[in-house]
């Protein structure tokens, strides 16, 4: 019985302490619910200020970002335009350098044509030495020679002059006409080179009057009868030759650097060829044309292609 009364007392004590329980959850359940009740306006304008400084955060930082952003695109526009800046003047430089290449290349070109045009030959005639001895009614030396004028092509111009001259020097008078060196760099049509008539031929032992006439004064040139033909500029040149050669000003009008009376001479051989030429910026010269080159005998060919 006891035990009974001791059991229902300790269930007893259990149901109070569960009530008091209860009643103390309650009364705080209550309480905070009244207190979120009557401080619930206060609650929210705290929360709303706390989102509102956690985006005026996120906005900060997004704008230091931002202006993070701007500066490194600025920093990269300016030396990207600083890069553009340095390209165009390369470009301007490289464009300066190949107009440079380029007038050198033309002062290159126009020199060497210019080289290549003072330095050009051009035939004017041939002397073939057919004898040379002494004269025994005389007692002269004398030279045989076969004289012939030469085209543009190295072509004979009619047919050969046959003369025997006193002395064994042989003298070609000529009349020359040079141009200013302008007109024979730009391969000027009628003053791109010197233009020679001869005058007349004689030797050594024979005064210059007493030699034998080439080309007639103020008629046409031997050089000039076929081939190419006598231009209104040069036969004005050759009509008023010794008075333009007295007037300076009428000469360089004509773009002419000189015109004068000259002579090539040399001292022949018998069965020698020689040639005369003329360069575009000079007067005539005479040398000796080579020997041709002997033919070999029958027998030695054929040894040779024996061996």
């Amino acid at each position: 019985m006891a035990g009974t009364i001791e059991k229902l007392q300790t269930v007893n004590s259990l149901i109070r302490t569960l009530l008091a329980v209860v009643l103390m959850g309650g009364a705080g359940t209550a309480g905070w619910y009244g207190y979120t009740t009557y401080n619930a306006a206060e609650i929210e304008a705290q929360q709303k200020d706390a989102a509102l400084q956690e985006k005026e955060q996120q906005l900060a930082a997004s704008r230091e970002q931002i202006e993070r952003h701007q500066q490194e695109l600025i920093a990269k526009n300016e030396e990207l335009a600083g890069k553009e800046a340095k390209i165009g003047e390369q470009r301007t430089e490289i464009a300066n350098l190949n107009a440079e290449v380029a007038r050198q290349e033309a002062e290159i070109q126009r020199l060497q044509t210019a080289l290549r045009l003072h330095k050009m030959e051009r035939r004017l005639a041939r002397i073939r030495v057919r004898d040379t001895g002494v004269d025994p009614a005389s007692g002269k030396k004398f030279s045989k020679i076969e004289f012939v004028e030469l085209n543009e092509l190295g072509d004979p111009v009619g047919e050969p002059k046959q003369f025997q001259l006193e002395g064994e020097m042989v003298y070609v008078d000529y009349w020359v006409v040079k141009f200013e060196d302008k007109y024979v760099e730009q391969a000027d049509l009628e003053r791109g080179t010197s233009i020679c008539m001869f005058s007349r031929v004689f030797g050594d032992l024979q005064k210059p009057k007493e030699g034998y006439t080439l080309d007639e004064p103020g008629q046409r040139p031997g050089a000039y009868a076929r081939g190419s033909v006598l231009s209104d500029f040069e036969k004005k040149i050759w009509d008023d030759f010794w008075k333009i050669a007295n007037d300076p000003q009428q000469a360089a009008q004509l773009g002419i650097r000189a015109l004068h009376g000259d002579a090539v001479s040399i001292k022949v051989d018998k069965g020698k060829t020689y040639r005369i030429t003329i360069r575009a910026s000079g007067g005539p010269e005479i040398v000796v044309e080579p020997d041709p080159a002997p033919s070999k005998p029958a027998a030695a060919e054929a040894a040779e292609k024996k061996s």
